[in-house]
């Protein structure tokens, strides 16, 4: 008989598997690895190619609600097996196209990649919800570690593609099923859709078999009873979770509940949005992801723009490889960073986690209002401005799991495919306004392509006027919930 494992060795497994998973489920970061070989070989126009660009995120992000439902149907290993045949059938159908085998029409394109969003959605998705389960201590730290995995994806992968599937190791008249891009391809599906599948042997609430839970009835009054649950090995363990759990609710709310005596307080579906908190994290995420995305998507188009029509194919395809590794870098830091650091301002000085997308709001104002205004950009100059804007991207998606966390643990699958609606609409929304003014800009110059600070100026003026509203609401719910005022938890959590 083979022994089953203990608790803190299973809980270890479903750990490591959460991050691997993670580490394999985004496709949206590994797209500007090869989204330029695919505007080069099929001479999409800049409207077409942000519509093909986003098809990841988009993917990613409007699959909430499917993925939440797959979840709760077919529980964590199912999902996670038709995420590993969708995540492989993306990549290979795109690569199929690259060949010539498959229609090269850039809907269809699109189509594939929306496929292997919905994928890395799923998988995604399955690690976080066996994160919130699993480590009721510290969520912030284990989100945040989870969410910052997926964003190492970006420099996992671009160094892969730099090292091992650069253009000089393959011949400049190879045919297309033999190129570099096409290898890169076939390599992508192979290995994203294994390390999906490898997670869902491990992945999943872990349950301690050795606690001994029983049951007790306290007397209330005369005509009510309740069921209070213990845990006699660890009775602080429900208390923290608790804690941790409901600090949205004010003390009139906890009393409109206590009829309900529900362990945790719940709020799901509509009501999230009609919270203030609820409508905050959802604008922030619109506009914080939604620049933060199309600058990652367009980086190949910013980059060129900025070096002119002599750069050379490999310069440009080292630098854009460059960029890529600096936002995942500075993507998966700050999600593990603030996401650690929201844990000890809300348990330590009762700081609420809303306060870092302030912090986040403005950092990405002031990097845009630096972009706008300086006529002689650089790529030397270009690389604070990746920095920053990946550290406020990491910031919204690192804290916000947690913060979602807060309106309940039992629905926060089902919340977070509705936050999720949030960067697709951004995302589409700002990339779709890329393309156009950049497709503008390049229709003035007579040229295919766009050259100057004038193709992505107009852009991220629009930028910073949606970050300066969003930034107004923001506020509004820190006062309306009285975040201003510090909160520590009666309870601490370790």
């Amino acid at each position: 008989m083979i022994p089953r494992p203990s608790y803190r060795s299973s809980l270890a497994l479903s750990f490591l598997a959460a991050l691997i998973v993670a580490n394999v489920s985004g496709p949206q970061y590994i797209y500007p690895t090869f989204g330029t070989s695919l505007t080069e070989r099929f001479n999409w126009s800049p409207i077409q190619n942000s519509f093909v660009s986003t098809a990841c995120f988009v993917g990613v992000s409007f699959s909430g609600p499917l993925c939440s439902w797959m979840i709760e149907t077919l529980k964590t290993r199912k999902t996670l097996q038709v995420s590993a045949l969708l995540m492989f059938l993306g990549p290979f159908s795109v690569a199929q196209t690259y060949a010539g085998r498959l229609p090269d029409s850039f809907v269809l394109c699109a189509f594939y990649l929306i496929t292997s969003g919905i994928a890395g959605a799923a998988a995604y998705l399955c690690a976080l919800d066996s994160q919130s389960h699993n480590f009721k201590q510290r969520r912030g730290l284990s989100m945040g570690l989870t969410t910052a995995s997926v964003g190492t994806c970006g420099v996992v992968f671009s160094q892969i593609n730099d090292l091992l599937f650069g253009s000089e190791r393959y011949e400049k008249d190879a045919t297309a099923w033999n190129d570099s891009t096409y290898n890169f391809l076939i390599f992508l599906a192979f290995t994203m859709s294994a390390g999906i599948l490898f997670g869902s042997f491990f992945l999943g609430p872990v349950q301690n078999h050795s606690s001994n839970r029983q049951v007790i009835y306290e007397q209330i009054d005369e005509e009510q009873q309740r069921a209070v649950f213990v845990d006699t090995r660890d009775s602080s363990a429900s208390d923290t979770d608790s804690v941790e759990s409901s600090p949205l609710l004010t003390s009139s709310d906890l009393d409109k509940l206590e009829g309900d005596c529900a362990s945790e307080a719940v709020i799901s579906g509509i009501n999230v949005l009609k919270h203030p908190i609820g409508l905050a994290l959802f604008s922030t995420l619109f506009v914080v992801l939604g620049i933060g995305y199309i600058y990652l998507a367009n980086i190949g188009q910013i980059l060129s723009a900025i070096s002119g029509a002599s750069a050379g194919g490999d310069a440009n395809q080292h630098a854009r490889n460059l960029h890529i590794t600096l936002f995942s870098l500075g993507n998966c830091g700050s999600r593990a960073f603030f996401g650690a650091l929201s844990d000890v301002l809300r348990n330590k000085f009762g700081i609420h986690r809303l306060w870092i997308f302030v912090f986040a709001l403005v950092s990405m104002l002031l990097t845009l209002t630096w972009l706008v205004s300086t006529s002689a950009m650089t790529l030397e100059k270009l690389i604070p401005c990746t920095v920053v804007i990946s550290s406020a991207y990491g910031i919204a998606f690192g804290v916000g799991p947690a913060v979602t966390t807060e309106f309940g643990t039992e629905v926060f699958a089902r919340n977070w495919g509705i936050f999720l609606f949030a960067p697709a609409f951004g995302s589409q929304i700002f990339n779709v306004l890329f393309g156009a003014l950049y497709g503008h800009q390049a229709e003035k110059q007579n040229s295919h392509n766009c050259y100057g600070a004038v193709c992505y100026k107009s852009t991220f003026r629009i930028g910073i006027i949606c970050a300066l509203a969003v930034l107004a609401v923001l506020s509004f719910a820190i006062y309306k919930a009285g975040l201003y005022r510090r909160r520590i938890p009666n309870e601490k959590v370790i």
